[in-house]
């Protein structure tokens, strides 16, 4: 049981070095997606305790739960696109020269 544990532990930590290796701006991206995500999940707690003393309730409650409802997918797509762009900006390798066609005058 404890070596399954491990096991898993090493490969969530393997997958968190790999992070590293990312290009410079898909880690913006996710840098700002995760800024993002905390700043939703920090105005739901402001308005969930401000809540009992605004003038409608039930408008703020429905702020906070829409704001833990999105936080978690900006962050999702915050990860998918930086993945996707990791992807783009590494298709072309920077030692390649342009030909002639994709030179511009």
């Amino acid at each position: 049981m404890w070596k399954k544990l491990i096991k898993q532990v090493k490969s969530v930590f393997g997958t968190l070095k790999q992070l590293n290796r990312l290009h410079k701006y898909s880690r913006d991206i996710i840098h700002g997606s995760l800024q993002f995500t905390a700043v939703l999940y920090l105005f739901a707690a402001v308005i969930y305790i401000a809540a009992p003393y605004a003038g409608d309730y039930i408008l703020c409650v429905s702020y906070y739960t829409a704001a833990l409802k999105v936080a978690p997918a900006i962050f999702a797509g915050g990860i998918v696109a930086a993945l996707v762009c990791d992807l783009v900006l590494r298709k072309n390798n920077p030692d390649d020269k342009p030909s002639e066609h994709d030179k511009k005058d």
